[in-house]
């Protein structure tokens, strides 16, 4: 009898193991639920969505809302937004910085120079460049004049992007590097909702809006100096 008992008592751990195994298995599925809801969280971004909780983005986080720009990011788009780092905006200095951010018109218009309409990508932006320089290779013979004397050809590796501020911005591309005007990409294709950001080591400054110069101004002023 006890062996029976015992028997029966094999078969039905033999029976039980497969339904062990399965639900450990969906446990395991359940668990890899989570971190995959939090990237899609992630990629549902609007890009002032991103911008707002960027710890590498809070001065144009800060600069988005002064300008009332970040309800046109939350809703609008696709556009595509080459944003200023943090050190970026450091490397301006407090006084400068803080002057521009009491004048909201004129930062208005820095910031719209950081935005244009549209999605461009690394990707796309590599190959406008491309195309451009295929397109002006050869055509003009006062550029080939040109660079045997040395000079700058101006419209090769380079494509022009047109700004929210009503300005261009020149993209360049070498060696896997893009440069927005003198600024560099450091941070590529970050994807949004509504478009797609760069993060940049530079504020762009729009063509007239010398910041260096209303500084000196300032200090000028503070110590009697005549400008």
């Amino acid at each position: 009898m006890r062996r029976w008992i015992t028997l029966c008592t094999c078969i039905l751990v033999l029976l039980a193991m497969p339904f062990a195994v399965t639900a450990a298995l969906v446990g395991d599925e359940n668990v890899t639920v989570t971190p995959d809801n939090e990237t899609e969280q992630m990629d549902n971004l609007t890009i002032a969505g991103y911008i707002a909780q960027d710890e590498n983005l809070t001065r144009l986080a800060e600069a988005l809302n002064v300008t009332a720009l970040y309800d046109t990011l939350d809703t609008e788009g696709p556009y595509t937004v080459f944003a200023p780092s943090d050190d970026a905006f450091d490397a301006l200095g407090n006084e400068t910085v803080n002057q521009l951010f009491n004048e909201t018109t004129n930062l208005t218009t820095v910031l719209q120079y950081h935005i244009v309409v549209g999605e461009y990508t690394s990707e796309n932006l590599t190959s406008m460049v491309e195309n451009q320089t295929g397109n002006q290779t050869g055509l003009n013979i006062l550029d080939i004049f040109n660079g045997l004397l040395g000079g700058e050809n101006q419209t090769k590796n380079m494509t022009t992007l047109e700004t929210l501020s009503g300005e261009s911005l020149n993209v360049t591309v070498s060696d896997g590097e893009i440069m927005v005007e003198n600024a560099t990409v450091t941070t590529m294709d970050i994807n949004a909702t509504n478009g797609v950001i760069h993060i940049i080591d530079q504020v762009l400054l729009p063509p007239g809006l010398n910041l260096t110069v209303v500084e000196n101004q300032t200090e000028m002023a503070e110590t009697g100096t005549a400008v």
